[in-house]
């Protein structure tokens, strides 16, 4: 393949900031080396010296193209199909400037075994005035940053030429953008063992995109006065640098920090920069995105609870918060979660329409949702989406059945289950859970139906002691003087409030699994509180042992859920019980009927012996369904009647 020859010197004479789309051939002939001064925590990007077969350049690959490198996809002598790309110089003492290409949109064309032509290095030194040559010509977007009319600020002057905030990188220095602050943080603290010292930050909006900038100690008295949220300034001379994603609430991968040089102005010509940006993503879709990341989501309140309060794992402070339920047209309910002065002053009522920005997913019972400090509300926004969902709320959602993510299934009559999946749906056999290796990724959860058999209950530890104060259920533990005491409440009781916890063995006719019980299950398994089984265990252990038999060898439809879990680094999957029901046997009858009548019905014309043996198979199942359910009541062989089979 040819590649471009030429290229590389037309876009050397091109000025600093330069876009170039017209597309071009190139190849990779260095090895690829990590762009330096990344910080921790952001994407990798790769450096590299391109050429087109006469002169050779340094080129910043893209991040999808960076992604490329661990799968050797992309390596020395790979060809390149460049589409759209930059140019920035940087200043060398002797030299001049060097000039790069910094490549926005690019494709993997393939490798070869060698390098094309003998390329030499581009000359270093001020962009050549030269047109480039006739019939060679490149086609250049802008010789300068794009201008956003002709806005100007508050000081006399000629107005600035004004960048796109999609435009911004780390490898262009001279830049103006026009944006809208859409949210501004308060003043925070920070504090490490050699520093300490307050930032605040502010989301900036223009026609291209969003960014977040963020002002730090001495920036802070200067900036954070003239920042007001909804107007609109010219920001210039700002370090861009790589996005901290998990301090972030906005889709850039860039984000400006201030500087002593910073210049921020009150711009009095707004022009056509918008008031807000939504990206929104349905609540049936929050599946597809993984734990941690930021959406922005328009939903109705359904209910809204009370403010709690909590204390994490770490136990060194409390906090509050408030969850709600919100639906939206997808059909689907999730649990949102408010903290700190969001919770406590929130006074939105059920059915109002919200629009949060900067939502993080999360995965406890399926998919939840969560407002960071960096996420926003508006509560009944005036946009077209946000009348259409309380239209549709007002006269459909207000009474309709919503599915869920949570394993426990529907909630408010909703029909799903975890992950979108119908209680509905037929449950999977013992082998295919081990199978499919449900539970076998740390990167999610599994939520399935299994119906089995009860085998086995590990009744050696069926409960634990529990906080007795109603609204905990944290173990406790007994001190010295026999009370028992609970480290999250920080109080003592005289005695614990006992809590199931235990594993039972469930079989059927492919295998059988372990399933971890809770305190739910245990009172509709062996009907009676925790309390009263403990007691049994301790006075009577001839009634506690009959306790245990006669739920032993039930059969139910169990709800699991399934995860991975690293202990010692050792993984292992623990499926847990999050919702069980008895075995409804007409429905189950009903079931297998259809299913013997469909095989009657299609009998295979070259192994009808092997059909009639199915046939016969599901109706000695069936018969015994049925043997089992007249024993409930005769009302049902009246109601539910079964062919003979005829041969």
């Amino acid at each position: 393949m040819d590649l471009s020859a030429g290229e590389l010197a037309r876009i050397n004479a091109l000025e600093h900031g330069a876009q170039v789309t017209t597309p071009m051939v190139l190849q990779i002939v260095s090895n690829l080396q990590v762009l330096s001064s990344q910080a921790a925590g952001t994407p990798v990007r790769h450096r590299c010296i391109v050429s087109d077969s006469q002169q050779s350049m340094m080129a910043i690959l893209p991040l999808h193209l960076s992604a490329l490198t661990d799968e050797q996809k992309i390596c020395r002598f790979t060809l390149l199909r460049v589409d759209k790309c930059s140019v920035t110089r940087k200043m060398r003492s002797n030299d001049g400037a060097m000039a790069a290409i910094i490549i926005m949109e690019a494709e993997v064309l393939g490798t070869v075994a060698e390098k094309i032509g003998n390329p030499e290095k581009v000359s270093f030194g001020p962009a050549a005035a030269a047109a480039p040559g006739a019939g060679g010509a490149i086609r250049v977007e802008e010789a300068k940053p794009a201008v956003y009319g002709g806005g100007a600020g508050t000081g006399a002057g000629p107005a600035p030429i004004l960048h796109p905030i999609k435009d911004l990188n780390p490898y262009h220095n001279r830049w103006t953008i026009r944006a809208r602050v859409t949210q501004k943080s308060p003043i925070k603290t920070w504090s490490k063992p050699t520093s300490q010292g307050r930032l605040f930050s502010v989301n900036l909006l223009d026609e291209s995109g969003e960014i977040r900038a963020t002002a730090f100690t001495q920036q802070v008295d200067r900036l954070y006065p003239l920042f007001e949220v909804g107007k609109v300034y010219l920001v210039s001379n700002a370090q861009v640098k790589m996005a901290r994603q998990q301090f972030s609430n906005v889709n850039n991968q860039y984000e400006l920090t201030f500087e002593d040089s910073s210049t921020v102005e009150l711009c009095q010509d707004a022009g056509s920069v918008p008031q807000e940006q939504f990206n929104f993503v349905p609540l049936g879709s929050l599946m597809k995105f993984d734990k941690g990341t930021v959406v922005d989501v328009l939903c109705a309140l359904q209910h809204v609870g009370d403010v709690s309060e909590i204390t994490p794992k770490s136990g060194d402070r409390k906090m509050i918060k408030r969850d709600l339920t919100v639906v939206d047209r997808s059909g689907y309910q999730v649990r949102a979660t408010l903290w700190g002065a969001e919770a406590t002053g929130f006074d939105l009522p059920a059915g109002a329409v919200v629009a949060f920005k900067g939502m993080r997913v999360g995965d406890f019972g399926g998919r939840t949702l969560s407002l960071p400090s960096t996420g926003t509300m508006a509560a009944n926004p005036d946009i077209q989406e946000a009348h259409m969902l309380r239209g549709w709320y007002d006269s459909v959602g207000r009474t309709a059945a919503f599915q869920t993510f949570d394993g426990a299934g529907g909630m408010g009559g909703g029909a799903g289950g975890a992950g979108g999946q119908r209680q509905d749906e037929p449950p999977k056999t013992m082998a295919q859970v081990r199978d499919e290796n449900l539970g076998g990724s740390e990167e999610r959860t599994d939520y399935f139906t299994v119906k089995g058999t009860i085998a086995f209950i590990r009744s050696s530890s069926l409960a634990y002691p529990g906080c007795a104060s109603g609204d905990c259920s944290k173990k406790v533990t007994e001190n010295s003087s026999g009370q028992w005491w609970c480290e999250k409440c920080q109080r003592e009781f005289a005695a614990p409030s006992y809590r199931y916890l235990f594993s039972v063995n469930v079989s059927d006719y492919t295998g059988q699994c372990w399933l971890q019980c809770f305190n739910e299950t245990g009172l509709q398994l062996l009907g009676c509180s925790a309390n009263e089984a403990m007691e049994l265990q301790r006075t009577d252990e001839a009634a506690f042992t009959k306790l245990i038999a006669d739920a032993t060898f039930k059969e139910f439809r169990f709800r699991c859920r399934a995860r991975s879990e690293r202990f010692n680094d050792n993984v292992r999957i623990r499926t847990s019980v999050v919702g069980m029901t008895p075995i409804d046997y007409v429905a189950e009858a009903q079931r297998l009927s259809a299913l013997i009548e469909a095989i009657n019905k299609f009998m295979f014309a070259d192994d009808q012996r092997e059909t009639l043996r199915l046939y016969s198979y599901a109706c000695s199942i069936c018969g015994q369904i049925f043997e089992t359910v007249a024993a409930a009541g005769d009302h049902v062989k009246e109601n539910h009647f079964f062919p003979p089979l005829d041969m």
